[in-house]
């Protein structure tokens, strides 16, 4: 075997570990690239990019056999969506909407009818572009108090959607004018007879290419360049709906009028009618990672090929700096953590998919839906924002003025996360709910951790993880026991502890990433041959990951008596052996997370980066 081949084969090994079972969907995608709405090129924002984008949309669509198919294929929907992040992130977040959410809503919620059965035709082949509207502009937690209404007419079996007044405008759905029939999946408030029979999906016809449906007003909102698209705000005055865009699950409205939910329970109503956000959840959480994977790469591609004239020593590589190394390579190991989570979370998911959702268990929301439909897929998500926006904004620091390029991929990524921080679910909402949650979850429990006789190594970190988690859990339940029930109501007896649940959300999250990366290699280990050369290099990234993660806590630890400061001094001068050892290893683990070249097309993560930035420019003048 070649040295050549055998890069490959361990790059191979480990893309596997990282993608999962979706790795060869994804490469599958690549050839859409030499497809004409690929190679076109637009501005960062405005019309044409928007145009380009749903061209965009539309190809892909066709490529993969229509939006439909992907509904039967869980896994090879989330390939979609990775490659797409990866490749285009306003393509991606509207072709999330478009499969993850539109068409989920239309075939899980609805049942067939004459009006719906077309709709979901339409979308299947992208004559019209999904949206989604449940977010409304004037009140914070408003997936939690729908205002906005829809009246069941007795006499002709339809809904009207009224907008009460314009706070309850729907906020960033994209269906500003295109010259594209859009629809919408549109939340609602359903009032039968005076009744409130809770909050219900709609799938609403918004505008063809000609013109808007009677009864919306759209406003076109500004531009942005994170992640931009034709976004507004929508109204409803009176708008009429048939009966089978009701997406009612399994309720109804026999003859007489009589309302029926076997649910019979507005937060379980709300959790099933929202229940699409598992799709979006795991497809952001997914799709986010991908992004960071592409962005380390340019990151330390960059760095590799980048020389300095500096006088300790003139003509070397930045990445021979220790800042450099310290930087990029505590985020090439944060982004190895979170693949590891997101392909055991994207498992659970297609497993998921074959089974009907069942929310007798479901813990009820209180600041935003997202944690009760899944806990675990909605802190994924919020790990893999977290992790891009770190990953693509130190990558794009760390690059000086060619991050600020949007050719080379940097500030798209980061802008992609930035928009997440809402999208598919508000990051610090999800973060309150969970850790409410796990406070009040007496089932709930913390694993003890196991016995490990070095506490500074990758076992000790994790140990040290579930030690804290365990102590955070315990103190909070101590503080809510002590609380005299009849003296305070809800607020004031949890708005003091809510700084305290984020930093328990977050220590559940950070240990589930600890535990991703242990298991990771530990499968590596009970496979491979001490030669294997992804083995010692896998085990400098985890030593790395172990060390940086332990920094951050070391505070909580000292202060606990858990580790002392000798202790601490160790925990640094290990991350620096380990920083050596991932700088020996690196061409391994570079090549492993890499996506192909074809995908990048970023001009710095190019070994002759000055001809390529020429060649990225216009017309020389």
């Amino acid at each position: 075997m070649t040295p050549d081949q055998a890069a490959t084969d361990t790059a191979r090994l480990l893309r596997q570990l990282l993608h999962g079972d979706t790795r060869f969907d994804v490469d599958a995608l690549d050839g859409l690239l030499d497809t004409p709405p690929f190679k076109r090129s637009a501005p960062p924002c405005g019309p044409e990019r928007h145009t380009r984008t749903y061209d965009r949309l539309r190809a892909l669509g066709e490529w993969v056999g229509g939006a439909n198919a992907l509904q039967h294929d869980p896994a090879r929907l989330l390939a979609v969506l990775e490659w797409s992040a990866t490749v285009d992130p306003p393509l991606f977040l509207a072709g999330t909407v478009q499969y993850a959410v539109c068409v989920a809503a239309m075939t899980q919620l609805g049942r067939p009818g004459a009006y719906l059965d077309p709709l979901i035709d339409e979308v299947d082949r992208h004559e019209t572009f999904g949206s989604i509207m449940i977010t409304e502009v004037g009140r914070g937690n408003s997936h939690l108090a729908t205002r906005t209404e829809a009246r069941f007419d007795p006499a002709t079996r339809e809904f009207t959607l009224r907008t009460p007044d314009p706070t309850a405008a729907k906020f960033m759905s994209h269906v500003a004018g295109t010259g594209r029939a859009h629809m919408a999946i549109v939340y609602a408030r359903l009032l039968l007879a005076g009744q409130d029979c809770g909050v219900f999906p709609f799938a609403v016809r918004v505008r063809d290419p000609d013109r808007i449906t009677d009864g919306i007003h759209i406003t076109e909102l500004p531009e942005t360049t994170s992640v931009p698209l034709n976004y507004a705000l929508v109204t409803f005055d009176n708008t009429r709906v048939p009966y089978d865009g009701w997406l009612r699950d399994d309720a109804s409205i026999a003859p007489d009028g009589e309302f029926s939910d076997p649910l019979g329970d507005p937060d379980r109503r709300l959790m099933r009618s929202l229940s699409v956000s598992s799709n979006a959840s795991t497809g952001a959480a997914a799709a986010l990672t991908a992004a960071a994977r592409a962005a380390v790469t340019i990151g330390i591609r960059h760095s590799q090929h980048r020389p300095t004239m500096g006088r300790l020593r003139a003509d070397l590589p930045v990445l021979d700096y220790r800042t450099q190394q310290d930087a990029l390579y505590g985020v090439l190991a944060e982004v190895y953590a979170c693949s590891f989570l997101v392909t055991r979370i994207k498992a659970q998911y297609v497993r998921q998919c074959s089974a009907p959702t069942d929310l007798s268990a479901a813990h009820r929301p209180v600041w935003a839906p997202w944690a009760s439909v899944s806990r675990e897929q909605a802190l994924t998500k919020v790990a893999a924002t977290r992790i891009l926006q770190n990953a693509a904004g130190v990558c794009r620091e760390r690059a000086g003025a060619q991050g600020l390029l949007t050719v080379n991929r940097l500030l798209e990524y980061e802008g992609m996360a930035q928009v997440y921080q809402a999208a598919a679910g508000d990051n610090l909402l999800i973060r309150l709910d969970a850790g409410k949650q796990l406070v009040e979850d007496l089932t709930h429990t913390v694993p003890a951790p196991a016995e490990v006789g070095e506490l500074i190594s990758p076992g000790g970190v994790l140990a040290l993880a579930l030690l804290r988690e365990r102590g955070l859990l315990a103190e909070l339940r101590g503080r809510i026991e002590g609380v005299p029930v009849d003296e305070k109501t809800a607020f004031e007896t949890w708005n003091p502890l809510l700084p305290d649940l984020v930093v328990l959300a977050d220590a559940h999250q950070q240990r589930l990433l600890l535990q991703a990366f242990t298991e990771a290699v530990a499968e590596v280990e009970s496979t491979a041959t001490d030669q294997a050369p992804h083995l010692p290099a896998l085990h400098a990234l985890h030593t790395l990951y172990a060390m940086k993660s332990l920094e951050q806590t070391l505070s909580w630890h000292l202060e606990s008596g858990s580790l002392t400061s000798s202790d601490a001094l160790r925990v640094h001068r290990e991350r620096d052996r380990a920083l050596d050892d991932v700088h020996l290893h690196l061409a391994v683990l570079l090549d492993g997370c890499a996506p192909p070249d074809v995908r990048l097309r970023a001009p710095m993560a190019e070994q002759d980066v000055v001809a390529a930035l020429f060649a990225s420019g216009g017309p020389t003048t």
